[in-house]
């Protein structure tokens, strides 16, 4: 009887132990994204299996967090909690090497669900947990936060992140991460962290875009302009609640290496909202006051609203077919453009019923350099960019300046652009950066790719390569930003825009429809754009309206922190975080191909594809090609060690390249490159 109650009482704490086990927090790349009820959404199966045990950050035996970054880079992994109690949170200690690096280089943050565009729960919204949203601190598993979702899910989730110094130096640094529940601490894990013998550029080399229709903080209920229509209209200043808002917003961005470009004008109408005040044309034209303008955006061109004291590297300024010239947003005060529908010349001085305009761009560009050059700001590149389409009841214009499609609307655009350059003639000796930007869906429709490289057209071809718009654009437009599905389908055609201050880049919608699967598409995004050769990406949009965590909706960013928990500002999506993550791993694509580029390309052409295109449309009407980043989460860090050996000859131990796997899921697309070939 005692054997059986000895044998009794060993088994229990056989199963209490393996409970324990069961319970017990382990790290993964914070690439994995979990349901609620624990299910992880990059991996076949849904469970991590051995992965929980061993993987690219994370050894069990030892219960070791590995970490490795360059200096001047925010390395971060997710804490997987697999127990349920109240008041999660995390703490690191100083971390000692041939340097210290301090507690304070650490952040700690919850990761919420929200309800996607499906109507389902989605883990995308990232709330710190050093209490600068609403002094929050911990979190529950299973999480209740007063004004989110109620998820009721059995496991939790941690990011932890932590900025390496400018100037740290290079070597290995131990320290160690704690797990607190209420305070008391339940996992002590073991930190090493390698820091390398490199560092990121302040100002990323990427230019990872997020476009907003005005001041972001409008979606907060802040509907502050700085302009009226008209032209003599003075502007208004924006009030102190809003500039605050506004500056963390764009604070968030920044810091997450992304950055706020916003439409300053009316988006049809091209009325001035966040301009200076024009008053007279022609050569009378002059700025009224500088005053409003630089009281809102001074400390943004000052680089003073983010960590690494840096201002957007893009930035849109007011100017198009109805400012500075005319600045009216209602149809009878606006210049009239429809008699020139078919007939726009070149440039400037070709047309004198076209001189009053021409001549008011350039008497208010001019003013622009000299002001701009004045506060400093010489490390922004000024876009001029056209976003109006023609509509009787808001303009009176004929043609599609933004996403242009007929040979008239190539010549019009040319014709803007041109005059640009001749209106903002003489800024580059100011060290003032000006240039024009074009958005552009429909590019070389009828010079598209298959995936073997055979010939075809777009299934809704429009007028690009039979309208001749190379021949009207290609030397007037500095930025070309194409729909994703032509910058892939014609991709051997971008090296033909490449020039010295040109950028080709792409844009695309913020991914909130892709919510519930692989969330590599946003961590692996500029892998792919470097492999095509894009250096930028515009995100549509910011839209902290549209960005409710209690709701489906459509285009957005981030998450309106009032509409939820009562807060002044927005909150962090995943998806930043892991575009973050992208783009300081397309800075160590540059740092290696500075060493050894071919070296460089074959690592690309292991973590990237070629197929059918992710469109469905295209995919079967065109059957062009699309680029597909690897569905294998795991590779991510390998890829960026191996860059880190061949940057700074140093073996890291980066292993071998695992490449697309049937162990996960989709990279965020609706068919699966897996097996394609």
């Amino acid at each position: 009887m005692r054997m059986m109650r000895g044998l009794l009482a060993v088994g229990m704490l056989v199963l209490a132990a393996a409970a324990a086990r069961a319970q017990e927090v382990f790290v993964v790349d914070a690439t994995y994204s979990l349901r609620p009820d624990g299910v992880c959404q990059e991996l076949t199966g849904g469970a991590f299996g051995d992965l929980a045990k061993k993987n690219a950050h994370w050894d069990a035996a030892t219960k070791t967090i590995r970490l490795t970054a360059a200096k001047n880079e925010e390395a971060s992994v997710q804490i997987i909690i697999p127990q349920a109690g109240t008041g999660f949170s995390g703490k690191m200690s100083d971390l000692k090497g041939p340097g210290a690096i301090s507690a304070n280089s650490a952040t700690f943050s919850a990761l919420i669900w929200v309800v996607d565009v499906n109507k389902k729960l989605s883990p995308d919204l990232v709330i710190p947990l050093d209490g600068s949203v609403k002094d929050i601190r911990t979190f529950d598993v299973p999480v209740a936060f007063e004004g989110l979702p109620k998820a009721a899910n059995t496991v939790g989730a941690m990011l932890f992140e932590v900025w390496v110094p400018k100037t740290a130096a290079a070597g290995l640094y131990n320290g160690t991460v704690s797990v607190l529940k209420g305070g008391a601490e339940v996992a002590k894990l073991p930190l090493e962290l390698t820091v390398l013998e490199m560092a990121l550029p302040d100002a990323p080399t990427f230019a990872f875009d997020l476009l907003d229709y005005a001041m972001p903080a409008g979606g907060l209920g802040y509907k502050d302009a700085l302009n009226g229509n008209g032209l003599g209209v003075p502007a208004t200043k924006m009030s102190d609640a809003a500039k605050a808002a506004n500056y963390q917003i764009y604070k968030l961005a920044a810091d997450n290496r992304c950055f706020i470009n916003i439409l300053p004008y009316g988006g049809s109408r091209g009325n001035p909202k966040f301009a200076a005040p024009i008053i007279g044309k022609g050569t009378q034209a002059k700025v009224m006051s500088w005053t409003e303008f630089d009281d809102l955006f001074a400390p943004i061109l000052d680089g003073k609203c983010n960590k690494f004291g840096q201002p957007p590297a893009h930035f849109t300024l007011a100017f198009n077919a109805n400012y500075p010239h005319v600045c009216d947003g209602e149809v009878p005060g606006q210049f009239d453009w429809r008699p020139f529908a078919t007939t726009m010349p070149e440039g400037p001085g070709k047309n004198p019923a076209l001189k009053e305009f021409e001549d008011t761009n350039k008497t208010i560009a001019q003013e622009y350099i000299r002001h701009f050059a004045e506060k400093g700001w010489k490390k922004t590149r000024f876009e001029v960019y056209h976003n109006q389409k023609a509509n009787p009841q808001r303009n009176k214009l004929p043609w599609k300046l933004d996403e242009p499609v007929a040979k008239p609307d190539y010549q019009a655009l040319g014709y803007f652009f041109n005059t640009a350059h001749w209106a903002f003639d003489g800024a580059a000796t100011k060290g003032v950066q000006v240039v024009t930007r074009i958005d552009i869906g429909h590019f070389h429709c009828n010079k598209l790719l298959t995936p073997d490289g055979k010939p075809t057209a777009c299934w809704k071809a429009k007028a690009y390569d039979t309208g001749d718009a190379p021949k009207y654009l290609k030397g007037s437009t500095d930025h070309w930003v194409i729909g994703v599905n032509h910058a892939e389908s014609a991709q051997p055609l971008l090296k033909d825009y490449e020039a010295p201050g040109k950028k080709v880049m792409v844009y695309g919608t913020a991914g909130e429809g892709e919510l519930q699967g692989h969330f590599g598409g946003f961590a692996s995004a500029c892998v792919k754009l470097a492999k095509m050769g894009a250096v930028g990406m515009i995100v549509y949009k910011v839209d902290l309206a549209a960005g409710n965590p209690n709701g489906p909706a459509r285009d957005y960013v981030l998450y309106n922190g009032k509409s939820s928990l009562g807060y002044e500002g927005a909150l962090a999506s995943r998806r930043l975080k892991l575009w973050r993550d992208s783009v300081n791993t397309y800075d160590y694509i540059v740092a290696a191909r500075k060493k050894n580029p071919a070296a460089v390309e074959a690592l690309l052409d292991k973590m990237v594809r070629v197929g059918l295109s992710s469109d469905k449309d295209y995919r079967t009407k065109s059957k062009s090609r699309g680029y597909w980043a690897s569905n294998n989460v795991e590779d991510y860090t390998t890829f960026k060690l191996k860059l880190a050996e061949i940057a700074t000859g140093v073996k890291l131990g980066a292993g071998e390249l695992g490449g697309f796997s049937e162990k996960f899921t989709a990279n965020a697309m609706t068919d699966m490159i897996v097996g394609y070939d």
